[in-house]
């Protein structure tokens, strides 16, 4: 009888320890590093981020292509730092940037899309095909 019992512990205990682990660690991984993230974007100035930013090409070349652009900042659940760049491109319609840079891993995602009378908002350039939309003189939706 004693065997039993101790087998039932095991059994049960093992998955119990194993299941908390993988999901108790990752909870306490993302607010860690939630908690981090949020204090370096809170210590860094928006300026700071915008020079940034501006290094990477295709934010480069719609600064370039639109100097009258505007810009709002805003930070994400688990430390993305979100950009978004606004031009107007003419009567009613208007051309975007979204750029999302981790401060956690570095890793960046740019996308982009217009605003126009007829469609509405739309972010839906793929990355890779991001700079040839900016190129693109019309604020066309795909």
């Amino acid at each position: 009888m004693k065997i039993k019992y101790k087998i039932t512990i095991i059994v049960v205990t093992i998955p119990i320890v194993f299941f908390g682990f993988f999901m108790v660690g990752p909870i306490l991984f993302m607010i860690a590093s939630n908690a981090y993230s949020g204090f370096i974007i809170s210590n860094t100035s928006e300026e700071t981020f915008e020079k940034e930013f501006a290094k990477i090409p295709e934010v480069n070349y719609f600064i370039e292509k639109y100097p009258g652009y505007s810009t709002s900042h805003s930070g994400d659940f688990l430390g993305w730092k979100v950009i978004l760049y606004d031009a107007k491109v003419d009567a009613g319609n208007s051309v975007h940037l979204y750029v999302k840079k981790s401060v956690l891993h570095q890793g960046v995602r740019v996308s982009a899309g217009c605003n126009d009378n007829n469609f509405g908002f739309a972010f839906d350039i793929p990355q890779e095909q991001v700079m040839d939309y900016l190129k693109n003189e019309e604020c066309e939706i795909k």
